[in-house]
């Protein structure tokens, strides 16, 4: 009687642990989808990035893997325009296909409401603003303009949060506590604190205190917007070791610019330890992912930023603002230009 009554209470004891699980799944579920709906963007990961590929006429390997291989020109600097060539004149001309007016008035087609286009045109203001740089950077750094451009928009606010305007810092890159600052963050005297005790890498000129995670933390000021992309390229290639947090350098590498989709299952396993997450969690069902939401997916795992959505805001921004254009329409005007 008693064993009877033992198994009884396991098996009830089971159910109730299989339900709590499904109710904070539920909850998890619901919360990072209120999260992703809060951004003017489309859920999902399409066709579309293939589509214009092809349109273009794709990308030769050839060209792909030189892209990767080749080093910046002194005084050589890639410029959006709608002319090919401007050799001997220090540019690099680039036909990007992108259109801001084209993309809202795709985004009206897909039903976005008067209220959440007005969202959008501060995205697309942006990516207006901007694309230029991120082509810069890209070219310099081979990380994608599409990446720099939609972490630049999360981080921003496009521009307009007040951290932005007041520290031209574009990605949220925080300033690091100096041995005076770590002691007074220990004893918890964060009245004490002053900016000078924080330390920050060039081209950044100063340290700004801003809540984010802590009501200490401190923001590299940078003298431009320009600055901000520099450095923030810096530190997404500077050396370091695969499956630590803060280390993003593999990423662009093991995620190539790519008609075909990566597979992230080994780099979701390098980083298990770390995140918990296997490699079809980071975009429900799917472990081989179009190479921008591999990159977004390679940031996450590495520990960029702490929202749970972060990697899929990133992937669906590009998706949603086209700005895959960016990254094709430079390797194939570096191709062309030979």
């Amino acid at each position: 009687m008693l064993r009877a009554i033992g198994i009884y209470i396991r098996q009830v004891l089971a159910a109730l642990v299989f339900l709590l699980a499904i109710v904070v799944g539920l909850y998890l579920y619901q919360h990072n989808r209120s999260e992703l709906s809060r951004i003017p963007i489309l859920l999902e990961l399409t066709d579309a990035y293939a589509k214009g590929w092809d349109a273009l006429g794709g990308l030769s390997g050839a060209s792909v893997y030189e892209f990767y291989q080749s080093t910046a020109i002194s005084g050589e600097e890639p410029s959006p325009g709608s002319l090919p060539g401007g050799a001997g004149r220090g540019e690099l001309l680039i036909r990007t296909g992108w259109a801001a007016d084209s993309v809202r008035a795709n985004l009206a087609r897909k039903g976005f409401s008067a209220r959440k286009l007005q969202q959008a045109q501060r995205f697309l203001d942006y990516v207006d603003e901007y694309k230029g740089q991120a082509l810069n950077d890209m070219y310099r750094s081979k990380v994608p303009a599409s990446i720099k451009l939609a972490q630049g928009i999360l981080e921003s606010g496009a521009g307009q949060s007040s951290l932005a305007k007041s520290t031209r810092n574009h990605f949220g890159i925080k300033a690091r506590p100096g041995p005076a600052a770590r002691e007074k963050i220990a004893r918890r005297e964060y009245n004490r604190l002053s900016d000078e005790e924080f330390l920050f890498t060039a081209p950044a000129v100063g340290a700004f205190n801003a809540w984010d995670d802590h009501p200490y933390d401190r923001f590299e000021v940078y003298n431009s917007v320009a600055d901000s992309y520099a450095r923030h390229s810096q530190l997404l290639t500077r050396p370091c070791t695969p499956g630590h947090t803060g280390c993003y350098q593999w990423i662009w590498q093991a995620f190539p610019v790519s008609r075909e989709e990566h597979d992230i299952s080994a780099a979701a396993r390098q980083y298990h330890h770390r995140t918990g997450k296997a490699a079809d969690s980071f975009f429900p069902g799917r472990s081989k992912l179009p190479y921008y939401a591999a990159c977004a997916a390679g940031l996450k795992m590495a520990g960029y930023a702490t929202s749970p959505t972060y990697h899929q805001k990133l992937a669906y921004l590009i998706e949603t603002y086209e700005l895959w254009r960016f990254d094709m329409a430079l390797i194939k005007a570096m191709g062309e230009g030979g």
